[in-house]
């Protein structure tokens, strides 16, 4: 299950850090989770969902999705 970095100026969230799990399911990359803290968040919140929706979340599927870039 790879998880991203941890990301620690989520606008709102700030001074707590989360991390994002992702899996492949039939070629698709999905959200499996989040971590706030080193500790698994729970999906059922409001906060899970404001992470979730967060440029931060973006970024670390993006990631995951594409790889990073090098710039030459």
């Amino acid at each position: 299950m790879p998880k991203s970095k941890e990301y620690d100026a989520i606008s709102g969230f700030e001074g707590t850090k989360y991390a994002f799990d992702f899996t492949t399911v039939d070629g698709k990359l999905y959200l499996q989770g989040i971590w706030k803290d080193g500790e698994p968040l729970d999906y059922t919140t409001e906060e899970w969902t404001s992470i979730k929706d967060s440029d931060e979340a973006l970024s670390a599927y993006n990631i995951f999705a594409n790889g990073i870039s090098e710039e030459s």
